[in-house]
C-alpha cells in the first residue's frame, strides 16, 4: 500500500479545524441574535380575527348602507373607517351574522376600511371598499324624462315620442300621469325602452305629468324624484290640419311640405321677402307657442341659412281676420334645432306665417346663403296650444 500524500493529510485536517470553528462562531452568533430579538417578541403570538366578508354598499341621499357577514364568532365590534383612518363607526355585533348599517356621509367618494374587533381587542386585516354617495350636485343634474314630440288631434288622444333616458345618472323608469275621459287618474308604466307612447282615452285640454325615477346604483336605498311639474301645452297633431294660402313655392318644394309632419322635407320660396304660408289648424285652440324647424343639409349636417332674420306669427278665427300675435328675430345660422317662440295665448283655428325680411345669411356654399340671399327654405312648423 503506498502511504497517503502528506500535502492531501495536511490540508484535509486543516478544513477539519475551519469547519468546527465555524460552526461554533454560528451557534454563539445565533444566540447572541435571539438575545437581541427576544424583547421584540410578543409571548404566545398576536392574534388575526376573520375579517367581513361579502362586503357591499346600497348608495343613498347622503348615506349609504354597508352590508356584510361576520366571518369569525368570536367578533364583538367592527370598525368602519374613512378619510385615512381619521373618521369611523364602531358597529357593535349582536347575535345575526348578517349586518345592514346606515352610515350618514356627505355626498363624495369614498374608500372604506372594515375591520373586526373581539372583546380581547384583537383585530383582522382590513378590507377596503371603494363606494360613493350621492346629494344636492348629484340632484342638481336630475331631469324627468324628455318629450321630444306630444301632440293630440282632438279625439280624446295623447300622443308622447320620448327623448332617450338618463342613463348615466340612473334613470331606472317613467310614470305617465294624465286624466282620463271618466275624469279619473290614471298612471302608466313607461319602461327606459319605451320610445312611442299613445292614450285613446285622455280627457282633452287637461295637463299631465311625466315622473322618472333614479336609482344611481339600481339598489334602491332611497327613491330619488326630481320636482314635478305639470306638462302644460301640446302640439296640434297635423293629421287634422294643412297649408291653406302660400305666398310663393319653388318647384317640388312645395309650401305643403312646411306642415306635414315631415322635417326631411323643406318649403323653398320663389321670390324675395316677405314670404309666408297659412295654415288651418283644423280645430280652434289657445295658441301659445311655435316651433320651426330649418331645412336639414345632408352634405355637413347643417341648417340651410336661407332663411328669415325676422319672423312675424297671425291668428286668426275665421282665415281673414288677422291678429298679430307675436314677431321675433329668427336665428339663420347654420345650426340645426328647432327654433322654439312663446307667445302670448291667443284662439286661433288659423295661424300665419311669415318671413319679414332676411338681413344676412351665412355662406353654406357659393350657390347657398351669403349677402344677397332672396329665397327663403323652411322644413317644419309646430302649433303649441295651452292646457290646464
Amino acid at each position: 500500500m503506498k502511504p497517503i500524500n502528506k500535502f492531501f493529510h495536511t490540508n484535509w485536517r486543516k478544513s477539519t479545524i475551519i469547519s468546527i470553528a465555524f460552526a461554533f462562531m454560528t451557534l454563539f452568533s445565533c444566540k447572541d441574535q435571539d438575545i437581541m430579538f427576544r424583547e421584540y417578541v410578543v409571548e404566545g403570538g398576536i392574534t388575526y380575527l376573520g375579517a367581513v366578508s361579502g362586503l357591499k354598499a346600497r348608495v343613498g341621499l347622503n348615506r349609504l348602507e354597508l352590508i356584510f357577514s361576520i366571518a369569525d364568532a368570536t367578533t364583538t365590534k367592527v370598525g368602519v373607517y374613512w378619510n385615512d383612518y381619521q373618521d369611523s363607526v364602531m358597529i357593535n355585533i349582536g347575535e345575526t351574522s348578517s349586518i345592514q348599517q346606515i352610515i350618514n356621509l356627505p355626498e363624495g367618494q369614498y374608500s372604506l376600511f372594515v375591520k373586526s374587533f373581539n372583546k380581547d381587542g384583537d383585530s383582522s386585516n382590513p378590507v377596503e371598499l371603494i363606494t360613493h354617495t350621492v346629494g344636492d350636485s348629484y340632484f342638481a343634474n336630475l331631469v324627468h324624462r324628455g318629450i321630444k314630440t306630444k301632440s293630440t288631434s282632438f279625439n280624446n288622444d295623447l300622443s308622447i315620442e320620448w327623448h332617450n333616458l338618463d342613463g348615466i345618472n340612473g334613470a331606472r323608469f317613467t310614470y305617465l300621469i294624465y286624466t282620463d275621459t271618466l275624469n279619473k287618474e290614471k298612471r302608466i308604466f313607461i319602461a327606459n325602452e319605451t320610445i312611442f307612447t299613445q292614450i285613446e282615452d285622455y280627457k282633452q285640454g287637461t295637463t299631465f305629468k311625466r315622473i322618472t325615477y333614479y336609482s344611481p346604483d339600481n339598489q334602491w336605498l332611497d327613491t330619488i324624484i326630481p320636482a314635478v311639474i305639470p306638462e302644460s301645452s301640446l302640439m296640434v297633431d297635423k293629421k287634422i290640419g294643412k297649408v291653406v294660402n302660400y305666398s310663393t313655392q319653388n318647384a317640388s318644394n312645395a309650401a305643403s311640405n312646411f306642415y306635414d309632419g315631415n322635417p326631411a322635407n323643406m318649403w323653398l320660396t320663389d321670390n324675395n321677402y316677405p314670404e309666408y304660408a297659412s295654415i288651418d289648424l283644423g280645430y280652434e285652440v289657445p295658441v301659445s307657442g311655435f316651433g320651426i324647424w330649418p331645412s336639414y343639409q345632408q352634405t355637413n349636417g347643417r341648417a340651410d341659412p336661407r332663411a328669415p332674420t325676422k319672423i312675424k306669427f297671425e291668428g286668426s278665427l275665421d282665415n281673414t281676420v288677422w291678429t298679430v300675435i307675436g314677431e321675433f328675430d329668427y336665428d339663420n345660422g347654420m345650426y340645426y334645432y328647432e327654433r322654439i317662440f312663446e307667445t302670448p295665448v291667443t284662439n286661433a283655428r288659423y295661424v300665419r306665417i311669415t318671413g319679414v325680411e332676411c338681413i344676412s345669411a351665412p355662406v353654406y356654399n357659393t350657390a347657398i346663403g351669403g349677402a344677397g340671399t332672396k329665397l327663403m327654405n323652411l322644413a317644419e312648423l309646430d302649433v303649441f296650444f295651452r292646457i290646464e
